[in-house]
């Protein structure tokens, strides 16, 4: 019983050395609020700190969105110019496309289709005769040969005019152009 006393007794001891220890570094500690020897804060310093480092990081966001947004508009414009560069590319291949191509063209029954030099025809449907002023200005191509002023248009037939002249419509008819033409 008697060695029961001694460790009771040595344990309430270091207890009491212990908790003196405690007491007494927590007393002499004087360590600045918010620093690692006393990492318990106040709201007030957590409220000012916090608006501190917003502040400093507003500006720089604030900068940085101003540089990004600059940088973004520029790209814009230079895409909104290479957008009109397309489209004007587009428009002259269109153009230029449209030019090598046929065009078809419907002439009503007395109206005379005007064909200019350099164009050509293909006669498609209907009835209609050949009115020039020389018999070398209209070329058959189908049958390699000069066709003679009032001459009939044959089907299928493709022509290259040489100088202006008319293809005037009997019946209504339908020809494929390639080149300046009007109908009158």
């Amino acid at each position: 019983m008697k060695n029961k006393k001694v460790i009771l007794g040595v344990l309430i001891t270091l207890c009491m050395a212990f908790g003196a220890g405690v007491f007494a570094g927590a007393a002499t500690s004087k360590a600045e609020p918010g620093s690692s020897g006393d990492p318990l804060i106040t709201k007030s310093y957590l409220e000012e700190r916090l608006s501190q480092i917003n502040g400093s990081n507003t500006s720089n966001t604030e900068n940085q969105s101003s540089e990004e947004i600059a940088t973004l508009k520029k790209q814009v414009e230079e895409l909104k110019k290479e957008n009109e560069s397309l489209k004007k590319q587009i428009k002259d291949v269109k153009a230029e496309a449209q030019k090598g191509s046929f065009k078809k063209v419907t002439v009503k029954k007395g109206k005379a289709l005007i064909v200019k030099y350099g164009a050509e025809v293909v006669f498609y449907s209907g009835t209609a005769t050949w009115k020039t002023s020389n018999n070398s200005y209209i070329l058959d191509l189908t049958e390699r040969n000069h066709v003679s002023n009032g001459a009939s248009a044959i089907l299928y037939h493709n022509y290259l005019i040489r100088s202006g002249c008319n293809l005037e419509a009997a019946k209504d008819m339908v020809v494929y152009v390639r080149g300046s033409y009007s109908v009158k």
